[in-house]
């Protein structure tokens, strides 16, 4: 592991990675050509048997904070990277994530600090699809989505460290725990702005949406749990996320076409 900056940047860019070597290119392309450089990339690999930590170990711009050893999965990696990072807010670009253009740390900056530094930032995103159309999903306020799911996709999401629980995410939750964090910081009554523009491309077919029946069920749980949502409000949400996950994946097979 390289060791930490001596002075706090704005963002602390996570990225976990495992035996990806080709989505750990891609990102570094991304983060590489910011023409914000107030930021810090952090890395945390599983533990890959292949070419991935050969490439990690030879990055020199944006030099990376990393660690490779074995995890309980991406989010177990995600906290990893929450406890390695030293900057102002986090945002979560795992291996194979991109930011759309050059510009977008810098259009989030420049939104968190007009908004007098809130709690979190939600930002717009591109859905990818492998006919290379795309479709633009913008964010939503927090306080009307979080009863249905996220604001933003977690690659367009951007956390003040401050206001994250320690670790942020929880491990039970192995598809949802991205909608866990923002629930939770819901509750503790965290403050929002909105960028309604585009800052990260998300590909469809992911994790997600190959798991869309336990993703469905992980909800279920918290808005039970940790919203205390009753019984009606989330079948209304259930059927409604049904609908919006057999919508993409419908766009999603016509894409493949």
């Amino acid at each position: 592991m390289t060791a930490p900056t001596t002075s706090a940047p704005f963002f602390s860019v996570i990225t976990v990675v495992f035996k990806d070597r080709r989505g750990i290119e891609l990102t570094h392309r991304s983060v590489l050509a910011q023409t914000c450089r107030d930021f810090e990339w952090v890395i945390v690999d599983g533990g890959s048997p292949d070419q991935t930590v050969d490439y990690i170990r030879a990055i020199e711009e944006p030099r990376p904070r990393w660690v490779s050893e074995r995890d309980k999965g991406i989010y177990d990696g995600m906290n990893k990277g929450t406890a390695m990072s030293g900057g102002r807010y986090v945002i979560y670009m795992n291996a194979g994530d991109c930011f759309c253009d050059p510009g977008a740390l810098a259009a989030v900056k420049a939104t968190i600090e007009s908004a007098g530094s809130p709690d979190l930032c939600y930002a717009g995103c591109n859905f990818l699809f492998e006919d290379g159309s795309r479709r633009f999903r913008p964010p939503r306020p927090l306080a009307k989505a979080i009863r249905h799911g996220i604001p933003a996709v977690h690659q367009a999401s951007f956390y003040r460290r401050e206001a994250l629980d320690v670790p942020p995410y929880e491990l039970k939750y192995r598809v949802s725990s991205d909608y866990f964090i923002s629930a939770r910081c819901f509750l503790k009554g965290a403050t929002a702005c909105y960028l309604n523009q585009a800052v990260a491309d998300f590909a469809v077919g992911g994790n997600s949406m190959q798991k869309s029946y336990q993703s469905l069920r992980e909800a279920w749980e918290i808005q039970r749990d940790v919203l205390g949502l009753g019984l009606l409000a989330r079948s209304w949400s259930a059927a409604r996320r049904f609908v919006a996950h057999r919508v993409l994946d419908l766009l999603h097979s016509r894409s493949r076409r």
